[in-house]
């Protein structure tokens, strides 16, 4: 008797644990304009809740931002002091322009760059379920290199491309470019865990103080900072408890 007693004592207390966790777990309230808090270290990590994508070249990755480097091999022409002009061929972002004194049918660039550079930004990005305000993270500038394979590309321009060093070339040997190749490169600003003080402010996380919110290296413990994660996880070793009183049951009665 002793024995279901404490069971069902037990079960009590842990269906009562189990019908509250939604509200201990859930950090912020619902409202719809929440108070100013006082600064606290953030929890989680930066998420932008869609990918970027460079619809062009069918590029898309979840970030804070994505930007294509463009580069085309050109002529460039440079005047010495007596007057005599050196040639040189280099990679350069824009179109360079040859000075109409100096044309010739030997130095001649094509007349615009087939491509442009781009920078996309993510337009809402969160923290712990909760909208960061941009100026949170924009002085971040630490850019990374995405790779990218010549052969993802739409088909025209697959036909095109080859992939060097996780960059796509346009010419036929990326070793020996030659005037009019293109060089296109992508970078990307990326998400991930933050550390510093944080406020929230309107349902928006703002800089607590006046130093910056910097990156942070990912926490053991960040499976159990989500809400979810960490309900499913208490909910599993509740269940696993309940199993072993009902067996513990059992054999009292046997």
């Amino acid at each position: 008797m002793t024995l279901r007693r404490a069971s069902f004592a037990a079960c009590a207390l842990f269906a009562l644990l189990f019908a509250t966790m939604p509200v201990v777990l859930t950090a912020a309230p619902t409202s719809a304009v929440d108070p100013v808090v006082e600064a606290v270290p953030p929890r989680g990590e930066l998420w932008p809740l869609t990918p970027l994508a460079d619809d062009s070249f069918g590029v898309s990755v979840r970030a804070l931002a994505l930007r294509r480097e463009v580069r085309m091999f050109q002529w460039r022409a440079e005047t010495d002091v007596d007057g005599s002009v050196r040639w040189s061929q280099a990679w350069a972002p824009e179109r360079i322009a040859i000075p109409a004194a100096l044309r010739d049918d030997g130095h001649i660039n094509p007349e615009r760059m087939p491509f442009q550079g781009a920078t996309w930004r993510a337009s809402t990005v969160e923290l712990d379920g909760r909208t960061v305000d941009p100026s949170l993270y924009a002085h971040f500038d630490d850019w990374e290199p995405f790779s990218i394979d010549a052969a993802s590309l739409p088909p025209n321009l697959a036909a095109s491309f080859s992939s060097v060093d996780g960059c796509v070339h346009s010419g036929e040997d990326a070793a020996n470019p030659v005037v009019g190749d293109l060089r296109i490169c992508w970078e990307v600003l990326p998400a991930g865990p933050i550390e510093g003080a944080v406020r929230l402010e309107a349902g928006r996380w703002l800089t607590a103080t006046n130093d910056p919110i910097s990156r942070a290296t990912q926490r053991e413990d960040f499976a159990l900072d989500a809400p979810g994660n960490g309900y499913w996880l208490i909910a599993g070793l509740l269940g696993g408890f309940l199993l072993l009183v009902l067996l513990f049951r059992g054999r009292g009665r046997n």
